[in-house]
């Protein structure tokens, strides 16, 4: 017979763990790069050549994202496609980098 408390907890820690998995940076790696890809493919080559995702060097969870002003909306939309597909956590984060994008492309509106 099983007991309750110990399948919480085995569930309580599995849970933890998928949700640390969400934010391996070769996971995050892995969904810049389909955003990228993405973003190019629905735009003409010279926007898409403004599209680029880097990830730092030493920092592995470090990303630097440089985009046109003009493919800032596409991206924003291929970020909105993609993040129901993600694991919690990675949805997440991507929704934060969501909204720092456009936030700084509200800025330089204001």
């Amino acid at each position: 017979m099983k007991n309750g408390i110990e399948d919480l907890i085995l569930d309580y820690c599995n849970n933890i763990t998928n949700l640390s998995d969400g934010l391996d940076p070769e996971v995050l790696a892995y969904w810049y790069k389909r955003i990228e890809d993405r973003a190019k493919e629905v735009c003409n080559k010279e926007l898409g050549e403004k599209i680029v995702f880097t990830q730092d060097r030493i920092l592995w969870m470090k990303f630097d994202i440089k985009l046109s002003k003009r493919s800032v909306p596409l991206v924003l939309e291929v970020l909105r496609d993609f993040i129901p597909l993600m694991s919690y956590s990675t949805a997440l984060y991507f929704e934060k980098v969501y909204q720092l994008i456009l936030d700084e492309f509200n800025r330089d509106y204001v």
